[in-house]
C-alpha cells in the first residue's frame, strides 16, 4: 500500500487529506474558531449524579458539561493520595457531587449531547501509550510477528510499574533507548498534570493535546508514507524541524506543493470532500450505495441501479454487495462516521455469499485505524456494525443543518462556504491577469467574507496583491460564487460602489447594527448602508442621505420627516 501525505494551510483552516495509493481515504479538519478539545485532559467537578444511568455530569470548565460513565472512572483521589487503584462499583458508591477528579476527553460534544469523558487516562507519544491506570503491555496488531516478537523482548527491559503501555505501530525497528526515553518523558508529564491538579480548586484544562498538524505527525506519520506534502513555505519549514528532531529518516520526503494548481484540486482532495457530502455514491458497475445519518444511527443501503449483470441474478447481485463493500468502507473512513452502523445489502440467496461478504467487510476493515465491531447479515440482509465515535465526522464539521426542509438536510454553513470561498478567491487571483474583482455571495457568507471593517478582505488582497469587492446578495443560494465583473481597480470601484456622497435614498432601514445599538444596517443592490442613529426607525421605510463611501460600506444619516 501506497500512503501520502497532504497538509493544505489557508488563512483560518487547516487541512490534512492522507491518500492510499493515490485515492483520498482519511480527511481531518482544523478550524482557527473552532478547537478541538480531544484528548485533552482537566481538572472536573462532579455537577450532577444519574443513577438510574450510572453515570454522571461532570463541569471541566467548558459550555456544557461533559458526560463519564461508570466503567470510565479510575480512583477520584488520585491526584492527591498517588494511587493507581482502578474503583468499581456502582456510581453513588464511587463519585459524590462536588467531587474533584482528573479527566479526560474521548469524544468531542456532539449536536445536543456533551463531550464523552474518562479519567482512566493514557497518554500518547510517537512510539508508546501510557495508561497510568492500565496494567500489561500491548503491541500494535498492525506489526508482522517477528517484529512484534522483537519489541516484547525489548518491553521487558522498560521499567513499567503500576501501569500499562501500549507500543504503537511507528516503534517498527525502534531500538530500546528510544523506547526509554518516551517511557520517561510520559512519566514526567503525568507527574506534571498530577502536581498541577493538587494546586488547583476549579475545573480547568490541566493539559492540552496537540493541534491538528503535530498530531496526525505523532499518530499517523509511518515509515511507510511515501510523501509529505504541504503548501506554504511556513507551514514547510515547522514541520521540516519537527521532522529533523523526531523523524529524520522522514525529512528527505518532505516536499513543498509548486504545482500551478491548488495541492488538494490538484491531487483529487476537493472532489473527495464534495464525494463525501453526498448522499448517493455511485459505483463502477452502476450501481450505487446511499448514507443516511440520523441521531441514532448510519444507514447504508446498497442498489443496484443501472447495473443488470449478464446471467445469474444471485451472481450479479454477489457482485454488486461485494464492490459496494469496497466502497462503504472508504466512505466509512473518509466522513469519519461513528456509532451504530446499519447496512443493508441486496438480498442474497446463498449463505455462502453472505459470509464471503462479511469476510470482504472484516477484510476491507483493516485498514481503518477506528476500533470497529462487525456482526453477520441477518436474515433481512442486514448487518450491523459498530465503530467508535471520536469525532463530528466531516458532515457536522463542514454542514450545518438544512434552513429551507425544517432540518432534514443538510448544506454548508456560512463558515464552510467562507473558507471555500477564499480558496476559491486565491484560486482566481492565480489565474488571472486582472488588477480587480467583483464577487457576487449570499449575503450572510458576504459578511463573513469582508470582515469586521473589512480586515478579512484586506487580508485577502494583501495576499494576493488583487483588489477584491464583495457584493452580497439575499436572494441567491448560500453555496453562489457568481464573479460579476473583473478588469482595472477604477472599473470595479464604478461597478461595485452603487452611491456616492450626497445622494438620497429611500430605504427600508433593515436590521440593529452587531455593535452600534442606536445605529442600524440597511442594503442599496447588495451594498451595506450604516445609518447613523437609525435604530428608531427598524422596519420602517426613511429618506437618508449618504455622507460617507468606502469601497465595503456607506454611512448615512436621517433626514428627518
Amino acid at each position: 500500500m501506497k500512503y501520502d501525505l497532504l497538509i493544505s494551510s489557508d488563512l483560518n483552516e487547516i487541512r490534512v487529506a492522507i491518500l492510499e495509493n493515490d485515492k483520498v481515504a482519511e480527511l481531518y479538519f482544523d478550524r482557527e474558531k473552532k478547537d478541538s478539545i480531544i484528548g485533552n485532559i482537566y481538572l472536573g467537578r462532579v455537577q450532577k449524579i444519574i443513577y438510574g444511568l450510572d453515570s454522571a455530569f461532570v463541569d471541566i470548565g467548558v459550555k456544557k458539561n461533559a458526560f463519564l460513565f461508570v466503567k470510565e472512572v479510575g480512583s477520584p483521589f488520585d491526584y492527591y493520595e498517588g494511587t493507581n487503584e482502578i474503583v468499581k462499583g456502582k456510581i453513588k458508591q464511587i463519585l459524590k457531587h462536588g467531587q474533584m477528579l482528573i479527566v479526560q476527553v474521548t469524544r468531542v460534544p456532539m449536536g445536543t449531547k456533551g463531550a464523552r469523558l474518562t479519567s482512566l487516562v493514557s497518554l500518547a507519544g510517537r512510539y508508546l501509550v501510557m495508561m497510568p491506570y492500565g496494567d500489561g503491555i500491548g503491541v500494535s496488531k498492525k506489526l508482522d510477528e517477528s517484529e512484534r516478537e522483537r519489541l516484547r523482548s525489548l518491553s521487558t527491559r522498560l521499567k513499567i510499574r503500576n501501569m500499562g503501555i501500549v507500543i504503537r505501530t511507528a516503534a517498527k525497528g525502534t531500538k530500546l533507548a528510544i523506547l526509554k526515553r518516551e517511557l520517561k518523558y510520559l512519566k514526567r508529564l503525568w507527574n506534571n498534570i498530577q502536581n498541577k491538579a493538587r494546586r488547583l480548586d476549579s475545573p480547568t484544562l490541566i493539559h492540552k493535546e496537540l493541534d491538528l498538524v503535530h498530531r496526525i505527525l505523532r499518530d499517523r506519520l509511518t515509515l511507510d508514507f511515501n510523501n509529505i506534502v504541504v503548501d506554504t513555505k511556513q507551514l514547510y519549514d515547522h514541520i521540516s524541524n519537527y521532522l529533523i528532531k523526531k523523524i529524520p529518516q522522514m525529512h528527505s520526503k518532505l516536499k513543498l506543493h509548486s504545482g500551478e494548481k491548488p495541492l488538494f484540486e490538484e491531487m483529487g482532495v476537493e472532489k473527495a470532500i464534495d464525494l463525501a457530502l453526498k448522499r448517493k455514491v455511485w459505483l463502477k458497475s452502476g450501481g450505487f450505495v446511499v448514507i443516511d445519518k440520523t441521531e441514532a444511527l448510519t444507514a447504508i443501503d446498497v442498489n443496484s441501479g443501472r447495473f443488470s449483470g449478464k446471467n445469474d441474478l444471485e451472481e450479479t447481485i454477489f457482485h454488486i454487495n461485494l464492490e459496494a463493500v469496497e466502497e462503504i468502507v472508504k466512505q466509512i473512513k473518509l466522513r469519519d462516521i461513528g456509532g451504530l452502523i446499519v447496512i443493508d445489502f441486496i438480498d442474497m440467496e446463498k449463505e455462502g455469499n453472505r459470509l464471503k461478504i462479511v469476510e470482504a467487510m472484516k477484510n476491507a476493515l483493516q485498514s481503518d485505524n477506528v476500533t470497529t465491531n462487525i456482526t453477520d447479515i441477518s436474515k433481512l440482509g442486514l448487518l450491523e456494525m459498530t465503530r467508535k465515535n471520536v469525532t463530528e465526522g466531516i458532515q457536522d464539521v463542514l454542514c450545518k443543518p438544512c434552513p429551507y426542509c425544517d432540518e432534514s438536510g443538510y448544506i454548508l454553513s456560512e463558515e464552510s462556504m467562507r473558507l471555500k470561498t477564499e480558496r476559491e478567491i486565491f484560486k482566481l487571483a492565480k489565474e488571472s491577469e486582472s488588477e480587480a474583482f467583483l464577487i457576487e455571495l449570499n449575503s450572510g457568507v458576504a459578511a463573513m467574507v469582508i470582515g469586521q471593517g473589512g480586515e478579512n478582505v484586506k487580508k485577502l488582497e494583501n495576499i494576493t496583491n488583487k483588489y477584491i469587492s464583495i457584493k452580497g446578495n439575499d436572494s441567491i443560494s448560500i453555496n453562489a460564487f457568481n464573479l460579476l465583473k473583473e478588469g482595472t481597480i477604477k472599473e470595479i470601484e464604478e461597478a461595485a460602489i452603487p452611491v456616492y456622497q450626497g445622494q438620497v435614498l429611500d430605504i427600508l432601514v433593515e436590521e440593529p447594527h452587531s455593535h452600534i445599538s442606536k445605529d442600524a444596517i440597511s442594503r442599496f443592490s447588495g451594498y451595506i448602508i450604516h445609518i447613523i442613529d437609525g435604530g428608531k426607525y427598524l422596519h420602517e421605510r426613511s429618506r437618508v442621505e449618504i455622507i460617507n463611501v468606502t469601497k465595503t460600506y456607506a454611512q448615512a444619516k436621517i433626514i428627518v420627516r
